[in-house]
């Protein structure tokens, strides 16, 4: 059965894609408008991101094309190609799935001879967003299992160091001002002042965290529970234990 749906056009280039690939933002314009007229929808307009680059989902032209959905002015979008939406795989599922799906608008892909408007336009998208889940997945998958090669090799396999250090190319460095509150806080400890007590001798003398705010027995707390990485040992995750991988602020010195 026909249905008429009020569809728009939206494209997109940047300088350097137009340069290498050749087609202009007036071209994809006359390609989609005449698939349009070819499905006997009318058309609403034109919404351009001309030199704005695909791997940002802060787009003028794309967050109007957005708002007009919502608004219920259009019921079908039609891209040149599907990289027009976006760059990255993820943001063109969240479009596809967040914004058009959910607003029953109907995208057509010139390129990829995606129309979510039939039964196997809309099937096709399933069968994209269960890639993109795989494709995510895979990515956390291998991302996890790098930084846990990374520290047991001796590195520092990220995340936010903690107060007396600072990464830098791959490595913890100590930060000699904040080193000296670890010290401080391992010694207060030592002699059996309570957390709350560390704590308000640290901001007594002046002492900041890293933010710059004031200290409290939690964040004593936090520098007492990392005290196998101010040893000079580093571990990430379960089995990502890396023994002397930089330089450690608690020495048998510091403790004398």
């Amino acid at each position: 059965m026909f249905e008429m749906k009020n569809a728009a056009v939206y494209t997109r280039v940047s300088t350097q894609e137009q340069a290498a690939e050749g087609y202009s933002i007036a071209e994809q314009e006359r390609m989609c408008k005449a698939a349009i007229e070819s499905k006997g929808w009318a058309y609403v307009g034109t919404w351009s991101d001309p030199g704005v680059s695909g791997r940002t989902m802060d787009r003028p032209g794309l967050n109007d094309l957005i708002s007009a959905i919502k608004d219920g002015k259009v019921s079908a979008v039609v891209v040149y190609k599907l990289d027009r939406l976006s760059r990255k795989q993820k943001d063109t599922m969240t479009i596809i799935e967040d914004v058009l799906l959910k607003n029953d608008v109907a995208l057509v892909s010139l390129n990829e001879t995606l129309d979510t408007s039939t039964p196997w336009g809309r099937a096709m998208i399933g069968i994209l967003s269960s890639f993109n889940q795989m494709e995510s997945e895979n990515i956390q998958m291998r991302t996890l299992m790098g930084r846990e090669a990374k520290a047991n090799k001796g590195g520092y396999a990220g995340g936010k160091p903690p107060i007396g250090y600072k990464a830098k190319n791959g490595e913890l460095i100590i930060v000699p001002e904040e080193a000296e509150i670890v010290r401080l806080v391992f010694d207060l400890r030592k002699n059996g002042e309570t957390l709350v007590g560390i704590a308000e001798k640290l901001n007594e003398n002046g002492y900041r965290t890293k933010k710059g705010g004031l200290f409290h027995h939690s964040a004593v707390q936090n520098i007492l529970n990392n005290e196998d990485v101010y040893r000079g040992i580093y571990r990430y995750g379960k089995s990502g234990t890396s023994e002397v991988t930089h330089e450690p602020i608690l020495t048998e010195e510091t403790e004398e």
